[in-house]
């Protein structure tokens, strides 16, 4: 199993950009932001760096590492454009761009933004996740092809150009999904999936998912499955029960359910755990670290990395 690193938590662009140094000199797979334009935690007015624009830089100051976001916000951009933005930043770090795009999700910022303009605010549900299929579709398209046209619901592309043509090839989109739609969504037409939360949604995803891609014909030992949740490693047994109680305590959950659940524990627990999601076949876990500062956070990726992603 290969292991990803969430920028965000380092907030500004030099720590992240350190993080991303780190995480490439001690091996790990990429390194992805979340695409949003505004603080996610009630605070909006929290320091958030637009995502395109840090990654960009972030994937032009390292060098082996892949570089991505977890996920882009469908709704910030035209989709034509956005494969043309893809194709371009793949070029400039010689093919190291992962693409996960998701349907869109928070409202404050379609409002804040007048994202679909002529304040009509965040659209249902199926738009934007019928939004996201055709998304999908010309991404594919304008990466397999220089010029590309494409008739659907919301976007008509007439030879639409796409040169240079992204340095890799074939250039893999993966979708964020969490509904039953948006999955088989994936199935059909993407190359990946990416289950957020913990052990329970990644199996039930993955329960959907399967089925899914046999109807679309796909092998799944083709298809890119991941996952993204947050990380604790505990220093002890004593550790871990207090975090499972805070947990459960927060989410209003019994400390079993939390216990079943949550990517956290001592160095074996944490083993055991995922090699449980990578049974479910996952490849690909990204990690949200649990740290208060830069070097708490590097301290424990190096930690990670020897005592728990070595021995899976």
């Amino acid at each position: 199993m290969r292991f990803g690193v969430y920028l965000r938590p380092a907030v500004t662009y030099g720590a992240m950009l350190e993080l991303a140094r780190f995480a490439e000199e001690e091996g790990f797979f990429g390194v992805f932001l979340n695409d949003h334009v505004e603080g996610l935690s009630g605070d909006r007015e929290e320091p958030y760096l637009e995502a395109w624009t840090a990654m960009a830089g972030i994937g032009v100051e390292t060098r082996r590492i892949r570089v991505g976001h977890i996920t882009l916000f469908n709704s910030l951009r035209n989709p034509a454009y956005l494969a043309k933005s893809i194709s371009t930043l793949d070029v400039m770090t010689g093919g190291r761009y992962e693409t996960i795009i998701g349907a869109g999700w928070n409202e404050p910022e379609y409002d804040g933004y007048d994202l679909m303009e002529g304040g009509r605010g965040m659209p249902p549900a199926g738009e934007r996740v019928t939004r996201l299929k055709e998304a999908v579709q010309i991404l594919r398209g304008m990466f397999a092809n220089p010029v590309f046209s494409f008739e659907g619901r919301y976007w008509r592309l007439r030879e639409a150009v796409n040169v240079p043509q992204p340095v890799q090839r074939p250039m893999r989109v993966s979708v964020g999904a969490r509904q039953p739609r948006m999955i088989r969504i994936a199935a059909r037409y993407a190359d990946g999936i990416n289950a957020s939360g913990g052990i329970s949604n990644i199996a039930r995803t993955m329960g959907i998912l399967k089925p899914a891609l046999e109807v679309a014909g796909k092998p799944i030992d083709k298809y890119l499955l991941s996952g993204f949740a947050p990380v604790t490693l505990a220093q002890n047994e004593g550790e871990y029960e207090s975090i499972l109680r805070r947990i459960a305590e927060r989410t209003s959950k019994s400390v079993d359910d939390v216990r079943a659940d949550v990517f956290s524990g001592t160095p074996e627990i944490l083993v055991g755990k995922y090699r449980e999601v990578k049974d479910l076949g996952v490849d690909l876990m990204i990690l949200i670290p649990r740290a208060s500062d830069l070097e708490g956070m590097k301290e424990g990726l190096a930690r990670f990395r020897d005592e728990v992603a070595l021995r899976i």
